[in-house]
């Protein structure tokens, strides 16, 4: 152990010694004074009849011991030091990487204020439960960085938290297995065993295979645990464009995107490495600790070195203590000892109250908060209506997560005629009311919570203007209820859209309904018409060769020609017009022929034509080309299909 020079953990107490030399004066006064009052009283003679038993010295004796022993319990509150001892503690804790995804998803407006900020509050959370344990940061959307290196400074970590948006990352998308390759990078360059990935994301994996990259990590002793941050209705993107407007985020077809929370996904991920899922809320970083990272094994993160000062509070006290024994030591009739004694009692009661203050705000630095919380609370017991100790027990019961036990003891504080306690408690009543705001199932609730920490952050700001936190969080408390205002009117749209869609698809279908019924009516009647046409066309081609068997042959080049085009099975054959003269048509047999034409394939073409016109009816090889066309279209349309489909690029 090596030697320093006396110092003292609570300084201010030596103000009281200042009050010895006071008390000395005000004693012998009163010693002279009465003795005074006496001599003018009783005379000489009977002076030493009355007063004889009583020893000035001694008297003189027993107001120096307990002026001692008053010295003694001050010096021993001011807690001197002398001397400190070198401890060497093995640092012992775990490993944890926190990936946070900052896609364009997580701007999405389902969980108040948005996931991203939502994603934040909760990092933070977790932060205050690890304690001793090295602490990494990821970020990730289409690709994974590594924002800090497992370190024991959470104030570094907290920096590079704040400082992450949806830009620190370029490449747009959602690759959870680039997070876990990054979070075994980081895990490979560190010294502890025992390791934990926590996850924040919405699940919308849209790049690679986040669950073969966690088997592979399950190997190197790393357990995964995802936090769901989303609705399973999902929401749509709001994004800024070019020119400031307000917009959403759109896929290749220019359809808003609707992200959506995968939590099937999520706890794949998690039980694959023998981690589990659980989706955001006011209890989420709690239940990751206590559930999760903390029954995992500790490993020595490191030998630290720390100075610790010896405390010397008993050599005063022992002091104070002795000397107020040989006080009340019979044999002095003095009547100043009882109003001496009741001043040590006092100050008795004093210590043992600032004694609990004292371990409480130890403890509340060490991070005990609920064991800080029950020293208050034995306080309060002893004085009731002490502010300081009411805004610390609040402040404790913060920490602990019991938010409406805090609001009772920041109300009480309230009453405080210290403007700077008031200030302080409506600040803190207002944090506590967001968070029971946050905490609340209905949009009601929440909306009364978040009216009233309104109110408390202004009554702090009406105390000290300069607050620029109380400014802040109102500023921010303000935001959210608009939010969750819109919220509503959007979902009270979404109903009535999904009303509306509803009515026009029945609508859609009696219309359809109506369409195929006229449909079937107009095929009964075409197929009634073509079954009056057909006996017709069977009566006319058996009255034709008659007619060419009574007429003589004339023209047999132009007939032989037209005979030519009758058995041609590519181009349909004319039926008569009114007032020619079909001649030889049945001299097709013959073996010479004449070869058509240009001029009698042109007319027989015109011909066929005006038979068609006349007919109303669609030839054979006219239908075969308008089948070909439409499987060529048909054709064009799957391929157009099948390229859009390729190159739809999702960065949300």
């Amino acid at each position: 152990m090596e030697t320093t020079p006396l110092t003292f953990g609570n300084p201010q107490w030596l103000w009281g010694l200042v009050l010895l030399p006071v008390l000395a004066c005000v004693y012998l006064w009163a010693h002279y004074r009465s003795r005074t009052l006496i001599a003018k009283i009783v005379a000489p003679r009977l002076r030493s009849q009355l007063a004889g038993s009583v020893s000035v010295p001694r008297r003189v004796l027993r107001a120096l011991l307990l002026l001692l022993a008053l010295a003694g319990v001050i010096l021993a509150l001011a807690q001197p030091r002398y001397g400190f001892i070198e401890k060497e503690t093995k640092q012992k804790g775990r490993d944890v990487v926190i990936a946070l995804d900052t896609s364009k998803s997580m701007l999405a407006t389902d969980i108040a204020p948005d996931r991203l900020t939502r994603a934040k509050l909760f990092s933070q959370d977790l932060l205050r439960f690890l304690k001793g344990d090295r602490v990494g940061l990821i970020a990730f959307a289409g690709s994974a960085f590594l924002q800090a290196p497992l370190t024991l400074d959470y104030a570094a970590v907290t920096n590079a938290l704040d400082e992450m948006d949806t830009s620190v990352i370029p490449m747009g998308g959602t690759n959870m297995a680039a997070a876990i390759a990054t979070a075994r990078e980081a895990f490979g360059k560190a010294e502890g065993q025992t390791r934990a990935l926590v996850i924040l994301t919405d699940g919308e994996e849209l790049d690679a295979d986040g669950i073969a990259a966690a088997k592979q990590a399950t190997s190197e002793g790393i357990r995964i645990f995802t936090v769901g941050i989303g609705s399973a209705a999902g929401s749509l993107i709001p994004v800024r464009t070019q020119d400031g407007r307000q917009d959403f985020v759109r896929d290749a077809s220019g359809k808003p995107v609707n992200s959506k929370l995968d939590t099937a996904r999520l706890n794949e991920i998690a039980q694959a490495t023998g981690g589990f899922f659980v989706n955001i809320g006011p209890d989420a970083a709690k239940e990751i600790f206590q559930k999760g990272i903390e029954p995992m094994e500790l490993t020595e993160n490191g030998v630290f070195t720390s100075r610790q000062p010896v405390e010397r509070y008993q050599w005063p006290l022992g002091v104070a203590v002795f000397c107020l024994m040989l006080s009340v030591l019979p044999g002095d009739r003095s009547r100043k000892v009882p109003l001496v004694l009741a001043m040590l009692a006092s100050l008795i009661t004093t210590t043992t109250m600032s004694h609990a203050d004292t371990n409480g705000i130890q403890e509340y630095k060490a991070g005990q908060y609920e064991q800080a919380e029950a020293s208050f609370e034995k306080g309060l017991q002893t004085e009731p209506d002490s502010r300081p100790l009411q805004f610390n027990a609040g402040a404790a019961a913060y920490k602990s997560g019991k938010f409406d036990q805090a609001i009772s003891y920041f109300t009480k504080a309230l009453l405080s005629e210290d403007k700077k306690l008031r200030e302080e408690a409506s600040y803190n009543l207002a944090n506590s009311l967001v968070r029971t705001g946050e905490a609340a199932q209905e949009n009601e609730a929440k909306k009364t919570a978040w009216e009233s920490a309104i109110e408390h952050y202004s009554e702090a700001l009406k105390l000290n203007p300069e607050n620029k936190l109380a400014k802040e969080n109102r500023e921010m408390v303000e935001k959210l209820l608009k939010d969750l205002e819109k919220q509503e009117q959007q979902d009270k749209k979404d109903q009535k859209d999904q009303k509306d869609q509803k009515d026009q698809k029945e609508d859609q279908g009696k219309d359809q309904e109506k369409k195929d019924q006229d449909q079937k009516e107009k095929s009964g009647d075409q197929d009634k018409n073509d079954s009056e046409q057909k006996p017709e066309d069977k009566k006319e081609s058996q009255k034709d060769p008659k007619d060419s068997q009574d007429k003589k042959p004339q023209e047999p080049q132009k007939n032989e020609g037209n005979s030519d085009k009758k058995n041609d099975p590519k181009s349909p054959s004319p039926s008569p017009t009114p007032g020619d003269k079909k001649e030889g048509e049945l001299k097709s047999s013959k073996p010479e022929e004449p070869k058509p034409t240009p001029e009698n394939q042109k007319q027989a073409q015109e011909e066929a034509g005006a038979e068609e016109e006349k007919a109303g009816q669609m030839s054979p090889s006219q239908a075969r080309a308008l089948l070909n066309s439409l499987r060529n279209e048909e054709e064009k349309v799957n391929l157009m299909e099948q390229q859009t489909s390729q190159e739809v690029l999702r960065d949300w």
